[in-house]
């Protein structure tokens, strides 16, 4: 790898690793984070020339894709995470650099979110933390503690409902929401 390219990666690619993970285990939580990232750079780190990439943030995310698409297609059973995740790409991959005023309201969120998940019960914070943020199945977590898929996914769905009614109107507002997602009511008929 050149020196050119060396310096064109940290200055161009490795201050997005951070949201390319997080984006990552959100969007395909199956998935080995790590193995995307390291394949990501081994693609970056091949290429002759990068005066080609307009955007390298934009390069990156594809890149990161295309490794996943791949690594579904090698393995012929696409789970429903993984699914929703390919299907929910283009929307996850914002045109523009967020502000710093963004990026602080989301630190604010996200260090009130882990304040909310702190104060659950232990048995619904461990359960929700395995699940929501390591991303484990719930017959894997069910395993792990001894309890019951069931008991695990009431406690999942309890402790995401003590976070979210804790919250305000407008700190909901301003979480992350998957396409589709949103305040929509069900439609009724009028009689």
């Amino acid at each position: 790898m050149s020196p050119q390219l060396i310096g064109w990666v940290s200055r161009h690619i490795l201050p997005h690793e951070r949201q390319l993970r997080r984006w990552l285990t959100i969007t395909f939580p199956a998935i080995d984070v790590d193995d995307i990232v390291q394949e990501a750079y081994c693609r970056i780190a091949a290429l002759d020339q990068v005066s080609h990439i307009g955007d390298p943030r934009r390069y990156l995310f594809r890149t990161a894709r295309n490794i996943v698409l791949a690594q579904i297609r090698r393995t012929r059973v696409v789970s429903i995470e993984a699914a929703s995740g390919l299907a929910e790409l283009d929307q996850a991959l914002p045109e523009e650099d967020f502000s710093p005023e963004r990026i602080v309201a989301g630190r604010l969120a996200l260090a009130r979110v882990e304040r909310l998940i702190a104060a659950l019960p232990e048995r619904a914070r461990t359960v929700l933390r395995m699940r929501k943020i390591d991303g484990l199945s719930q017959r894997d977590i069910a395993t792990r503690l001894g309890l019951s898929e069931e008991i695990v996914e009431n406690e999942v769905g309890r402790g995401l409902k003590r976070v979210l009614d804790s919250m305000t109107d407008d700190e909901r507002a301003e979480m992350p929401r998957r396409r589709g997602q949103g305040s929509k009511k069900p439609n009724r008929r009028r009689r």
